[in-house]
């Protein structure tokens, strides 16, 4: 117990060294101040053991049983001990008598010694290992939580590790975060092969579908760019508010390639069908882009403590879609036009001598 709070004492001090950190604390606090008893080496060659010093003592101040009787139905035990005004004053242990194997009567001095410590209120354990939780509150206006446990990682916690011998993990809300975070890489790669398979399906193509999905990272560069002018950190909401930009960029994409390929099929050279796509869909892809935008922008400069939390959303929306959408009108055309051109030049030519049928036949 004193290992782990001795290394709970040491993090607790590289914490306060961190801004916007507070409310720092363990569950094992102190509890109040206690007298450790050792052995002397005369103690010791009298051959008194610390287990029959202790039951001498716990007998001195708590009492021993010397009989038990029933009056009127109700047990009594006779109790032998110090009386309470000696038992509430430390100069009684100078005069305490204890008993040697041997049956002589010395002094308890003479046999052990006193140290004063504070004591532990109550000991935990975790997986039936003694544990001690170290928390603190970070406040996100000044520090960044997730900057401060990853620093945390590498620098101060194989330290005291190596210092004291002891395991740790991260747990709480730091723990739930990792495990969203964890969570949404999952859902990310699924969503993705599921948007493939059907687009792939719905076009008749394997490779339009990669000019649809460019528009996902182009709007994560815009909202990771809006969140740096807006001075804010990436928080799980702000990646809640990316699979709804996913999704927005991803239908302007869609209304493109479907355009495109309506004039494909209706006869249009495959350049001449990506410039009048672009233009024919150009309306309908900013309108769509502007409304909601229009829509969220008042949230990013609303003061509310109850709208705060909906901020890094909202920006990670409004800027992805306006950033996106440029990029998109740009990109995605560019990219159907490298498909097509490579497509072209892959597709096997013949002559028209070696195709003409031969005379006589």
């Amino acid at each position: 117990a004193e290992t782990l709070k001795a290394a709970s004492l040491t993090l607790q001090d590289a914490l306060r060294r961190y801004p916007g950190v507070s409310n720092i604390d363990d569950d094992l606090p102190f509890g109040a101040e206690q007298l450790v008893v050792r052995l002397t080496p005369q103690g010791r060659q009298l051959n008194i053991s610390t287990q029959q010093l202790a039951r001498q003592l716990r007998s001195a101040f708590e009492g021993r049983t010397l009989q038990t009787f029933y009056e009127d139905g109700v047990e009594i035990d006779v109790l032998l001990s110090l009386t309470e005004g000696e038992r509430n004053r430390l100069s009684s242990l100078d005069s305490l008598p204890i008993v040697t194997p041997q049956g002589a009567v010395v002094p308890l001095p003479v046999v052990a010694t006193f140290e004063s410590r504070r004591g532990l209120d109550e000991l935990r354990r975790t997986d039936g290992q003694m544990s001690i939780v170290v928390s603190a509150d970070v406040n996100n206006l000044t520090a960044n939580a997730a900057e401060i446990l990853s620093d945390i990682r590498a620098s101060i916690l194989p330290e005291v590790k190596a210092k004291y011998g002891l395991q740790s993990n991260i747990q709480g809300r730091a723990q739930d975060r990792e495990e969203t975070f964890a969570d949404m890489r999952t859902g990310v790669v699924i969503a993705l092969v599921l948007i493939y398979i059907i687009l792939a399906w719905v076009f008749a193509s394997y490779a339009w579908p990669f000019a649809v999905l460019m528009a996902v990272p182009l709007g994560l560069t815009g909202a990771i760019g809006g969140h740096w002018l807006m001075g804010l950190d990436l928080t799980v909401l702000s990646l809640f508010g990316f699979f709804g930009l996913s999704g927005i960029v991803i239908n302007d994409s869609i209304v493109l390639v479907d355009t495109y390929k309506r004039l494909i099929e209706a006869g249009e050279n495959h350049m001449e069908a990506i410039v009048k796509a672009s233009c024919l869909r150009f309306r309908a892809v900013l309108v769509t882009s502007l409304t909601t935008i229009g829509g969220l922008t008042p949230i990013l400069f609303e003061t509310s403590p109850q709208a705060q939390f909906l901020i890094p959303m909202a920006t990670t929306i409004v800027f992805g879609l306006a950033y996106g959408t440029v990029l998109v009108l740009m990109v995605v055309p560019s990219v159907l036009s490298l498909i097509e051109r490579n497509r072209r030049r892959k597709t096997p030519l013949h002559s028209a001598e070696s195709a003409a049928p031969l005379p006589g036949h």
